[in-house]
């Protein structure tokens, strides 16, 4: 019999726990390789992806309307092709965030936030009902951010009216943040803030939804998506419905 401690006993325990966690391991190495050589793709592809825009943009250029119009399509091909690029590149990329809390306008914040998407999305209207007076201590920037994701998603879902109202309890704000955008596609807890999952909502690749739910949660917070707790659009199709808690 052997004493404990003993080299077979010991092996016993390794084994048991490559057995429990072996699989974890191999996984996260697995991904840690995947992120490299995604880096490496994202690279070239953007070199390749230069070239093509700028015969694209010739094409859009020519007085043949049909060659024109051809050139219209190729240019947002290629510039959607570009910033899918972009974002999954930062993503890889990204660490854990590093806050510098400071006390800021939450409603300052969002009106920032809705002049840059106004500019960049002509149909978007923003209603927004934060109360003047009300402050956060957290990451202005990184908070901001995570914000801007959560419009900007909207905005690409072909949102025509997102409205913000904040819900207030004893020891927890609701930022709460309503849009009529195309819904997520069998949007599940789980399944909303895992990227490329297929739940993401039209026009994104769910890789803001992630970034934000990290940075939220950084600041002790939580973000939940809710598609069909708000009433019925006119046409039947539900609203879309996102609530960031943080600690009041």
């Amino acid at each position: 019999m052997s004493e404990p401690g003993a080299p077979d006993e010991l092996a016993a325990e390794i084994t048991a726990l490559w057995s429990a966690f072996g699989a974890d391991v191999w996984r996260l190495r697995r991904l840690a390789e995947l992120g490299v050589a995604q880096a490496k793709i994202n690279h070239d592809l953007r070199n390749l992806m230069t070239p093509a825009l700028m015969v694209a943009d010739r094409l859009q250029a020519s007085a043949d309307p049909s060659v024109s119009r051809a050139g219209s399509l190729l240019v947002t091909a290629i510039e959607r092709a570009t910033a899918l690029i972009n974002t999954t590149q930062a993503f890889t990329e990204e660490a854990a965030p590093l806050l510098a809390r400071s006390r800021f306008p939450l409603a300052a914040l969002i009106a920032e936030w809705a002049e840059t998407l106004r500019a960049e999305h002509e149909q978007l209207t923003i209603d927004d009902a934060t109360p003047e007076d009300l402050h956060l201590e957290a990451d202005r920037a990184e908070f901001g951010r995570a914000i801007g994701h959560l419009l900007r998603t909207a905005a690409k879902a072909e949102a025509s009216r997102v409205a913000v109202h904040i819900e207030r309890q004893e020891s927890v704000i609701g930022i709460v943040i309503t849009d009529d955008g195309r819904p997520f596609r069998n949007v599940t807890a789980a399944e909303a803030f895992r990227p490329f999952s297929g739940a993401f909502r039209y026009g994104s690749t769910g890789l803001g939804f992630v970034i934000a739910r990290e940075v939220i949660e950084a600041h002790g917070g939580t973000i939940t998506v809710r598609t069909s707790m708000v009433r019925p659009r006119p046409e039947g199709q539900e609203m879309t419905c996102v609530v960031v808690t943080l600690p009041a």
